[in-house]
């Protein structure tokens, strides 16, 4: 089988392919690795496939069948065990990969003292799928382990390789769970490579069974990957112990559970708590939500456009402010309450929430305007019972990076609750609107994070939809103190991966496995 012949310090290799639903790409694979010269070609299967595996296949590995596999990766910690070569290369059942780019990928691992490689996916933005959501989980975790030169980088995607010896480090066993495998290696001092690697796009394999999803549908390796990847979430300190935006948790807590009493004594607050009276939305009555600090300048003409709207009531929580914002809300009649200290980001929307007596909450920034027009169908959305609505970005950020970290964070925590077909949509993004009714019960307090809250709702059941396109990316003010950093991560950007890291720890500690279930909005 193409034994390679040792000669002074050369490395043997072992190749462990497996094969969970199908044997179908099995043959190609066996082809690609011959002519990489390994010591062995280990083939772990499902033992009802193996009477599909041709006798020349089988002639050429070590093969082993196996009653029950666990997930799409017990089959590789099998073959892990069983192997005897000085490399352990792991080629996957979705991709095929040109033997010169595979020759390449071992390199470092013969001649260079690394110890592991990983393949790095070659994205690009025309022409090919963008990168794959539940990579983007990948992605979070390196950046909660300080890494983010790793990107995707993961003993969960294939090809991967490494040298025997970091078996010493972590037990074969353990590779059937990469994720916690992978959180417990690292630290451990081995020197890991990325590489990126294009795939063959004229040969894909098919794979229905583990690969065939519909657009906004989770396919079985997805959910395999999504369950590893968010068990990992629960062995990081709270949020990663990432930047929180000098939130004041707390005061959104007590309004919360002061919900229907008149503000707290430390606030000055103006305008009358009675609902106005408007029939536009017929029994429904709509609430806007603006949390406002030091937006003299803007608060005026925002008020102008959500007037328009006719709302039963409009709440602006001016917090931390030194300017006129407050007395210019009150000139235009509105519920104005007005707090000394800065709240932190998202606080205002959590504590304007919490005094909210409207049917429809609909949430606007004080810093930018969007147009009435632009605001309404968000409303109408939760006027015809859509739960959460949510601003579609999507043609927005097309010139955007998909390796960007907030983008690629959006999209998989969407993933992550079974909301694949929301792309990037999330709750970070005004303007949204909910429906008091739903939401109300989770808990008004949890809009002081944005990607949480969105993560409770799923986990809830609630109906969340993009409604409406909104340029919202584009009107955002740039505040260098916390959009730009010298070097590093900006504090916006540790804010905001720190929100997702959080909302992954709650799909974690809430042990509902919400990515295995049949969600009808994900469709």
């Amino acid at each position: 089988m193409g034994t390679r012949r040792l000669t002074g310090e050369e490395k043997t290799l072992s190749v462990i392919l497996t094969a969970t639903y199908s044997i179908q790409h099995v043959q190609r694979q066996m082809e690609a690795s011959l002519k990489l010269a390994p010591l062995e070609i280990i083939l772990v299967s499902a033992a009802h496939l193996l009477g599909e595996l041709p006798d020349s296949i089988a002639a050429c590995c070590s093969v082993h069948g196996v009653d029950q596999l666990e997930s799409p990766f017990s089959a590789r910690a099998i073959g892990a065990a069983q192997a005897r070569g000085d490399i352990l290369l792991f080629l996957g059942e979705d991709r095929f990969y040109p033997v010169s780019s595979l020759q390449r990928f071992l390199f470092p691992l013969h001649y260079q003292q690394v110890d592991l490689m990983f393949s790095e996916e070659v994205v690009r933005e025309r022409g090919r799928q963008r990168a794959e959501p539940v990579r983007g989980i990948s992605q979070l975790l390196n950046e909660a382990y300080g890494h983010p030169e790793w990107r995707e980088a993961s003993l969960v995607n294939t090809p991967h390789a490494f040298a025997k010896k970091v078996l010493s480090k972590i037990p074969a066993e353990e590779l059937a769970h990469p994720a916690q495998a992978f959180r417990k290696l690292f630290p451990s001092g081995i020197l890991i490579r990325t590489m990126p690697l294009e795939s063959l796009q004229e040969w894909v394999p098919f794979q229905p069974e583990l690969l065939g999803a519909c657009l906004s549908e989770l396919s079985v390796w997805e959910q395999a990957v999504i369950e590893e990847q968010v068990a990992a979430f629960s062995c990081l300190p709270f949020r990663g112990g990432l930047e929180d935006g000098q939130r004041k948790r707390e005061v959104a807590e007590q309004y919360a559970q002061q919900r229907g009493q008149t503000p707290l004594h430390q606030v000055r607050q103006w305008g009358k708590w009675p609902l106005r009276s408007t029939k536009r939305y017929g029994e429904d009555r709509l609430s806007v939500i603006i949390p406002a600090c030091n937006e003299e300048r803007t608060i005026g003409n925002v008020l102008r456009e959500v007037l328009q709207l006719a709302p039963a009531e409009i709440i602006v929580v001016v917090n931390g402010s030194s300017d006129q914002t407050a007395r210019i809300a009150q000139e235009h009649g509105v519920t104005t309450v007005e707090i000394a200290e800065p709240l932190g980001v998202d606080t205002g929307r959590a504590v304007g929430a919490s005094l909210a007596r409207g049917d429809i909450l609909l949430f606007v920034d004080a810093d930018f305007v969007i147009p009435a027009m632009d605001l309404y169908p968000f409303v109408r959305a939760c006027q015809h019972r859509v739960e959460v609505a949510l601003n579609d970005q999507r043609r927005f950020l097309s010139g955007v990076s998909s390796r960007d970290g907030v983008l690629t964070a959006r999209q998989a925590l969407n993933a992550a609750i079974n909301r694949k077909g929301l792309g990037p949509g999330s709750m970070l993004v005004v303007p949204f609107a909910l429906r008091r009714e739903s939401f109300a019960p989770i808990g008004w307090q949890l809009l002081v994070c944005p990607p949480k809250a969105q993560a409770a709702a799923a986990l809830a059941g609630l109906d969340i939809r993009l409604v409406h396109e909104v340029d919202s990316f584009a009107r955002n003010r740039i505040r260098p103190d916390k959009n730009l950093a010298a070097s590093g991560r900006s504090l916006a950007f540790q804010q905001i991966l720190g929100d997702h890291i959080e909302a992954f720890q709650l799909l974690a500690e809430s042990g509902v496995k919400i990515w295995k279930q049949n969600v009808k909005a994900g469709w």
